[in-house]
């Protein structure tokens, strides 16, 4: 037989279809292998569509994604502002803060804010100016600075608005961070959100621009000494994440308020951080529970009939309780190799469902109502544990008061009293810094003249106080308390003002109101 090119083609093309066939073959016994497993498997009756879960838990457990939670401790852990092994990257803040704000929007999250911010603003703090004992301040130079105070706190609807969205956002996110900007005659307080902080690009550029003899660490935002995080210089903030509108700030012109974290340490750490496992374990526990007494309840009765007898008549006698099955025309089957369709087995519980068990023999499950008692007692004890991160009673985060005595958590020795009166001291001794630094760029722009007082900016500093007071979470007996407040005010020993604010009055208020209406 003559060669041709067509003949010496005809083996290639032989081998090329043989390789085709045999690797369909094996992918066709891939297939089967796969469908009989999952044939095999048991089958799982999904009662709803799956919901995504709480948060993401993965930072508590595993912290920055290493291998193992238990990392040493390093002599350069805090040279750069980082907390290792909480964080070390502005990313590891931000993952933080995300699984914070997702558990805050929560029933339990909302409930620990509520009770915090109403406990520790109540109905807000109060502002005042006063001189120092010892000290003759001049009376016009205090009303002109208590009118600086009032004036800027109402320009910023400060009081109980911005108090109590101050007070949430430092528990969520671990940091407030507050910058003053001078607008003519008024010092306007813009709040940045955290990510908006952030380490500059070109950091050579700032430090010509600030003439720094040194280079600067500008970690996190915050340029610091390179040998000193303490020592802070400034702070960069692009203002909604927009690198053509940003900022650099002095130290004097930012209130950096953090919480949870050491002074080395250049952020703060979201109270939520410690106990996002036990807030979304509780979550998912209450919600499988009432999900399973849900169905439960909507079942009015189960049939069970005698083998043989047959049915009731109730439901479909191709399928144990009715529809079971889905529809074969519903768009999301799963299609086999075959081409046939694979059966998904659901359940819609309507209230009123009656159950025939077609003559088979009916056994119940686990079922959330016979384990109910022991579910709520284990929910107990997770959101207790969750509790103790901010001291806060039973009933305060679960809503039971069956173990609480009311009048014993507000004692003025009880730890949630203790808790309440630490975080009204930091806010008040944060806002009175940030009170002076407004009084200074009032100073500094000739709003307020020292000179008709012959005095300069130091000797306002030693004459005059600036003092914020808010109100206590302890419930006294105020006939005692009365008596022993007015025997140190007429001692000299606590002001008529401090007494005001003790018993929630507002002084100034309460001023105007004793002026006589027929007085002009």
């Amino acid at each position: 037989m003559k060669t041709t090119a067509k003949n010496q083609l005809d083996p290639i093309r032989e081998c090329r279809e043989l390789r085709a066939q045999i690797e369909s073959h094996y992918l066709r016994q891939e297939l089967d292998w796969i469908e009989q497993k999952q044939a095999a498997t048991n089958r799982r009756v999904s009662e709803s569509w799956r919901e995504p879960t709480l948060g993401r838990t993965s930072v508590v457990d595993v912290p920055f994604h290493q291998g193992s939670p238990v990392m040493p401790d390093v002599a350069s852990d805090r040279a750069s502002g980082d907390y290792r092994p909480i964080f070390q990257t502005e990313w590891d803040l931000a993952v933080i803060r995300g699984i914070a704000r997702y558990l805050a929007q929560s029933a339990f999250g909302q409930g620990i804010l509520g009770n915090l911010r109403n406990y520790i603003i109540h109905t807000g703090f109060d502002y005042a100016a006063t001189a120092r004992r010892g000290h003759d301040a001049p009376r016009g130079l205090v009303q002109q600075v208590q009118r600086i105070i009032d004036r800027f706190l109402a320009d910023n609807r400060w009081e109980l608005d911005f108090e109590q969205e101050l007070c949430d956002a430092e528990h969520i996110d671990g940091e407030v961070i507050l910058a003053l900007e001078q607008q003519g005659h008024q010092v306007r307080v813009r709040r940045a959100e955290p990510a908006w902080l952030t380490e500059p690009a070109d950091t050579d550029y700032l430090e010509r621009r600030l003439g720094s003899a040194s280079q600067l660490k500008w970690r996190y935002g915050v340029a610091t000494d390179a040998a000193d995080a303490t020592q802070v210089y400034g702070y960069f903030i692009q203002w909604n994440g927009d690198a053509h509108s940003w900022r650099f700030y002095s130290p004097r012109r930012v209130m950096h308020l953090k919480a949870n974290t050491p002074r080395h340490v250049k952020r703060g750490l979201s109270d939520f951080y410690p106990v996002q496992n036990d807030l979304v374990g509780a979550t998912e526990l209450l919600r499988r529970m009432m999900k399973g007494a849900g169905i439960q309840a909507s079942i009015a009765m189960i049939i069970e009939a005698v083998q043989g007898s047959g049915s009731l008549g109730i439901g479909d006698a191709a399928n144990l309780g009715g529809n079971l099955v889905r529809a074969a025309d519903s768009p999301h089957l799963h299609v086999r190799s075959d081409g046939r369709y694979q059966a998904e087995r659901i359940s819609d519980w309507s209230a009123g469902t009656v159950i025939d068990t077609k003559g088979k023999k009916f056994q119940a499950g686990p079922m959330a109502g016979a384990q109910a008692a022991n579910f709520v007692r284990v929910l107990s004890a997770g959101l207790r544990a969750a509790g103790v991160r901010w001291n806060l009673p039973e009933h305060m985060i679960s809503g039971d008061a069956s173990n609480n005595n009311y009048a014993s958590i507000l004692e003025s020795s009880s730890p949630f009293v203790r808790k309440i009166e630490a975080e009204q001291e930091r806010l008040t001794k944060a806002y009175e810094r940030m009170l002076w630094s407004v009084i200074r760029m009032q100073f500094e722009c000739g709003r307020l003249n020292l000179r008709r007082y012959g005095m300069n900016w130091n000797d306002l500093t030693q004459c005059l106080n600036v003092i914020v007071t808010g109100s206590s979470p302890a419930v006294r007996n105020r006939a005692d308390d009365f008596r022993v407040d007015a025997q140190l005010h007429e001692m000299g020993i606590v002001s008529a003002h401090s007494l005001a604010t003790k018993y929630d009055w507002d002084p100034t208020e309460e001023r105007e109101k004793q002026v006589p209406l027929d007085q002009p």
